[in-house]
């Protein structure tokens, strides 16, 4: 068997989320859920920019995202 190469598994990677974030427009619940855990370093990592306690940033960020899937 042969073993991919980093890039190989990043493109499958990237593959993955993308077709996750097209399930979870299309109203896949799970598929948002597996999104939202993907990108939550992400939202940790925005929220310390809002002037908010970093759990309402969080909660905005989040809210702001699933408005925009499912918009």
């Amino acid at each position: 068997m042969q073993k991919s190469k980093p890039e190989e598994a990043a493109q499958l990677s990237n593959h993955e989320f993308g077709v996750m974030v097209e399930r979870a427009k299309n109203g896949d619940n799970e598929a948002l859920v597996r999104v939202l855990v993907e990108i939550q370093p992400e939202i940790d990592n925005l929220a310390r920019f809002l002037k908010l306690p970093k759990e309402e940033g969080v909660q905005e960020i989040t809210t702001q995202f699933i408005e925009k899937i499912r918009g």
